[in-house]
């Protein structure tokens, strides 16, 4: 009797501990399917006061995407309130992006930001967060004519493309 009292606490330390410390066939989710992306967009302009000099942004546009296609995508304007629209991208929308993302080599892109041009006054600077998986990437960079390094085609190509997903769902 005693020695069946001690075993049954031993029994039930086993079975709730084995579980949690190997690591089994348990349900999980898969890193590969995480995926979201945080695009943004902004009408930037430089302003000087003659020593100094301050950047600011006229119009910014924001968009994330998460791997179910659910969207959030806000607009502000300098000096409004702004407004913010809820949708569902298409499974082939969010596949071609990730696919754009994934087979271009976008994550192993080794700058992280593209310098502007210190004499551009009027330009649009752009923002891409990627997450996928265990991995995230930020690259910022502005367009073509304002910025002084050379900015990769893929990063055109995938503001082209959110550009495009912006259009067709708002």
């Amino acid at each position: 009797m005693m020695i069946g009292a001690a075993v049954i606490p031993i029994i039930v330390v086993l079975v709730i501990a084995i579980p949690k410390i190997s690591p089994g066939d348990q349900p999980s989710t898969t890193a590969a399917s995480l995926f979201r992306i945080e695009f943004i967009k902004e009408d930037m302009k430089r302003i000087s006061f003659g020593v100094t000099e301050r950047a600011g942004a006229l119009t910014s546009e924001k968009l994330i995407i998460d791997e179910k296609g659910r969207a959030l995508y806000d607009v502000r304007v300098e000096g409004e309130k702004g407004s913010q629209t809820r949708f569902q991208v298409s499974s082939l929308d969010v596949k071609r992006l990730k696919a754009l993302i994934t087979d271009t080599g976008f994550m192993q892109i080794p700058k992280s930001e593209f310098a502007t041009k210190e004499d551009a006054v009027e330009f649009t600077r752009y923002t891409l967060k990627v997450d996928l998986g265990s991995q995230a990437k930020t690259v910022r960079w502005a367009d073509e004519s304002s910025s002084k390094d050379f900015v990769p085609p893929l990063l055109t190509m995938l503001s082209d493309s959110i550009t495009k997903i912006i259009e067709t769902y708002t």
